[in-house]
């Protein structure tokens, strides 16, 4: 049995992003995020340690937030689990961090009341 690690929950999503290590920017889905990070759906993982600044808009916010990241994970392509990168935050603006965490605690709470009905 895998124990958890994560300091705070992890909620599913589904946002488009845009990230670049270097370069131009690449779209992108964020599947899941919490606190400290996110995964990002790609098919072209970036190498682990990788830097990464990325473009975030979470829903009903009209705000873009950029936040930097570093790749500390990565998940190549399979038949059960998308191919991605785990990212954590690295570098975000104490509003920024605030914005996320407020979405993680909606959202928990939305799934919570759904699963008691």
């Amino acid at each position: 049995m895998v124990k958890e690690t994560r300091e705070s929950p992890r909620i599913a999503t589904n946002i488009e992003i845009k990230f670049r290590e270097k370069g131009s920017f690449v779209r992108s889905y964020m599947l899941n995020v919490n606190n400290g990070g996110l995964f990002l759906k790609t098919d072209k993982p970036l190498t682990i340690d990788a830097e990464v600044t990325m473009h975030i808009r979470l829903p009903d916010d009209q705000e873009t937030m950029t936040i930097e990241g570093r790749v500390v994970w990565t998940n190549p392509k399979s038949k059960v689990f998308p191919a991605g990168m785990g990212i954590q935050f690295t570098k975000l603006l104490p509003e920024h961090q605030d914005k996320i965490k407020t979405y993680v605690q909606s959202n928990l709470k939305e799934i919570k009341n759904l699963s008691m009905m």
